[in-house]
């Protein structure tokens, strides 16, 4: 039977959920989310940042739920996290910084919350809240962020 390519696929759930060609490189993604620190990825369009992201948010959230049969799966120790995917271009049309700044800080709020962040609107800016916030968290927390570029940002996973 043929599988279906990929073209423009984006959600590693669905493409793992209808039996799509994937290439499997997700040893070398158990090795990126084992490393501590911060990773700044480039490449041109079209070359499967956003996928990536989608893979890592997939790993992080559900475990190994859609990695049977490939590589990561005699790795990983199904673990889960709680993830906060951000993604700049849905914050884009903003004409000046006043703008941009509420947009983002909205954005924030919004995906923040769903893991249990709690803005106090009297209190100190929500960057700094979030820093607080996250500094006093007990669980661990993966930052993944879409943009111009991709970083993943993570939070003491072991």
């Amino acid at each position: 039977m043929w599988k279906a390519l990929p073209i423009g696929s984006a959600d590693f759930s669905a493409l793992r959920e209808n039996h799509e060609i994937y290439v499997d490189k997700t040893d070398l993604i158990h090795r990126m989310a084992c490393s501590r620190g911060s990773f700044f990825l480039t490449r041109p369009r079209r070359f499967g940042k956003s996928l990536l992201i989608s893979t890592l948010e997939s790993l992080f959230r559900d475990g190994l739920r859609c990695f049977r049969g490939l590589a990561i799966e005699h790795l990983w120790q199904d673990k889960t996290y709680p993830v906060v995917r951000l993604d700049f271009s849905k914050i884009q049309g903003s004409t000046d910084i006043a703008q941009f700044k509420e947009a983002f800080s909205n954005d924030l709020l919004d995906r923040f919350s769903d893991v249990g962040f709690d803005f106090d609107p009297n209190g100190t800016p929500i960057l700094s809240q979030l820093d607080t916030w996250n500094q006093a968290a007990e669980s661990n927390l993966a930052l993944l962020s879409m943009g111009t570029a991709v970083r993943l940002f993570r939070r003491h996973i072991v």
